[in-house]
């Protein structure tokens, strides 16, 4: 079951340094490296087309109307009116079996598409409304409710090569809180908008890592904490996939970085800790460009450009000061 946004969101403070195992001094030279977190190159399924749908959603029409009736078997009125189960059958080879209710589907009742699709389910007043099942092409199954034509509510679609997707529709389009999986397992849970993800969710890459955070357009984009695995995790800012505004990294025991960074590189002010030595720092595309010999000259620095630094980043600032405090 996808759960709530209030029961996924992430909660303050962050976690600490202490609580992870030890690691090599040398996978600090590492932090600037090409793979360390790009999440949209990261593997191909990320940016996998998740607009796919079963041709229903998209706008397939039946043939009630329009089309020249071929035949009809069934249940007529005494005025010739179609009332009850009835077979009708059109010359573009589209057929429905089901109830009628003075000419019109009405009720439970399946069409079969010329092109050998299906869909069986409720109808109303010629519309699928209700409960219904579309089968594509023997590549797309969709479980969930309908009105006037389109998926809307609650729906589960699966497609031929195993991806599925198990959450809120409106207007035939995942839109609210649903679960998208792929084929190799990794999956997607959180929030949708128009067939994109958009807002907050928890995406499951393999190996165990885990993004859980903000996403725009397809994109992380805000503020989001990713669990690369081996005790390194990273909570700050993103923008285009990228670490950007201010942030923490975290290596095994007590060493990490906690400044701005810059797409995806450190920029600006921060500061390294091992244990328990620290060194304070301006950096500039991920090179250190000044090493400030104490702190008193590193928060100066830090007072005198933190109208700049707020710029990019939407924490308040006197929660980041509380935050480059750490010791």
């Amino acid at each position: 079951m996808v759960k709530s946004r209030k029961e996924i969101e992430i909660n303050y403070p962050l976690i600490s340094a202490n609580e992870f195992s030890s690691t090599s001094q040398n996978e600090i030279k590492s932090i600037n490296s090409t793979n360390f977190l790009r999440l949209y190159q990261d593997k191909d399924s990320f940016n996998k087309n998740t607009e796919r749908s079963s041709k229903r959603s998209n706008g397939q029409s039946k043939s009630f109307t329009g089309i020249q009736s071929l035949s009809f078997i069934g249940k007529k009125d005494k005025f010739g009116n179609k009332n009850g189960f009835g077979i009708q059958k059109w010359k573009d080879g589209n057929t429905y079996e089901g109830n009628f209710i003075n000419n019109k589907a009405e009720g439970w009742g399946i069409f079969y598409y010329s092109d050998g699709d299906m869909y069986k389910g409720s109808f109303e007043n010629d519309i699928t409304k209700g409960y219904g099942e579309y089968y594509h092409n023997k590549e797309v199954i969709y479980y969930g409710y309908w009105l006037d034509d389109v998926q809307v509510g609650i729906g589960y679609e699966i497609w031929a090569e195993s991806s599925q997707y198990f959450g809120n529709y409106k207007k035939g389009k995942k839109d609210g809180i649903g679960t998208y999986i792929w084929e190799d397992k990794t999956r997607y849970e959180g929030e949708w908008k128009d067939n994109i993800r958009e807002g907050f969710g928890i995406y499951h890459f393999k190996k165990g890592k885990i993004y859980k955070g903000e996403f725009q357009n397809n994109i992380i984009n805000g503020y989001g904490e990713y669990s690369l695995g081996n005790g390194k995790k990273y909570y700050g800012f993103y923008k285009n996939g990228k670490r950007d505004g201010f942030g923490i990294y975290y290596w095994p025991g007590d060493k990490f970085y906690v400044g701005f960074f810059k797409e995806g590189k450190q920029h600006g002010i921060g500061k390294y800790i091992n244990l328990n030595q620290i060194k304070y720092c301006r950096w500039k595309n991920g090179k250190n460009e000044k090493i400030f010999s104490n702190e008193e000259q590193f928060f100066n620095h830090f007072e005198q450009n933190e109208i700049r630094f707020s710029k990019n980043f939407k924490w308040d600032i006197k929660k980041v000061k509380e935050f480059m405090e750490i010791k």
